[in-house]
């Protein structure tokens, strides 16, 4: 590696900072990205929508399976009376009492149908109503699982198109970084871990840290004003380059 000067040095840390900054920050879009596409609140949505739809599928179940087996005792009454209405118009019994036994019982197991053929309008339309509510959770769970495809199509997509961004920056910066000695570079990457990301700063109007934003002592002044090259500050340490 070819030895540049102080001032050259000085302008390489910039650039590599700048992209180390840039890197950064895209790293930071990144992990923001899935609250930015609302990927975690629309999977919330799908997962509620979703149980809504499973109950109702369920409510729908159990009311089919009681409306058959009301059916299934509405055929049976319905037959136990016709054999009543056939023994009492057989002819076959004479006895006053026993067909008039016959004929209330015959009134009775009427008045009991017309009770649960009223249970069993009243059980077609609940059903109605349940198919009704599937029907419309089965319609939400398809749009907020279409909006949390959309929404993650998109995410993959800016999640694809960062890391390409922080991938080139990155190829930049290790070719910048190849113009720097290794002990600077030591130096500069230790303070970039320490330093929340800013390891080089500007000085300031010749007065203060662009990183601590701290007014130099006048000793310290005094060297900007006269000296060439690159520094640290006397209160954070960050590198500083005028």
């Amino acid at each position: 590696m070819n030895e540049i000067s102080e001032d050259e040095l000085g302008q390489r840390l910039l650039e590599i900072q700048d992209l180390d900054t840039r890197i950064f920050g895209l790293k930071r879009e990144i992990e923001g990205l899935e609250d930015k596409h609302r990927l975690g609140e629309l999977l919330e949505q799908l997962d509620e929508s979703r149980g809504k739809l499973t109950a109702e599928e369920k409510s729908i179940s159990d009311l089919e399976y009681r409306q058959h087996k009301l059916d299934g005792k509405l055929d049976l009454l319905s037959e136990k009376i016709k054999k009543e209405e056939q023994k009492l118009f057989s002819g076959t019994i004479m006895n006053p009492k026993e067909l008039s036994g016959i004929q209330a019982e015959i009134l009775s197991l009427r008045k009991y149908r017309d009770e649960m053929e009223t249970e069993d309008l009243e059980m077609m339309e609940v059903v109605d109503g349940a198919r009704l509510e599937k029907e419309r959770a089965g319609k939400a769970t398809e749009d907020v699982s279409a909006r949390e495809r959309e929404a993650r199509d998109l995410y993959k997509k800016e999640l694809t198109e960062k890391k390409q961004q922080v991938k080139e920056l990155g190829k930049e910066r290790d070719v910048i970084r190849k113009a720097v000695d290794e002990d600077t570079l030591a130096v500069y990457d230790k303070l970039l871990e320490g330093k929340g990301g800013l390891a080089v700063a500007r000085i300031e109007k010749g007065r203060n840290c662009g990183g601590c934003h701290i007014e130099f002592s006048s000793s310290q002044i005094d060297r900007f004003q006269h000296e060439q090259g690159i520094f640290r500050c006397e209160y954070c340490r960050r590198i500083l380059v005028k």
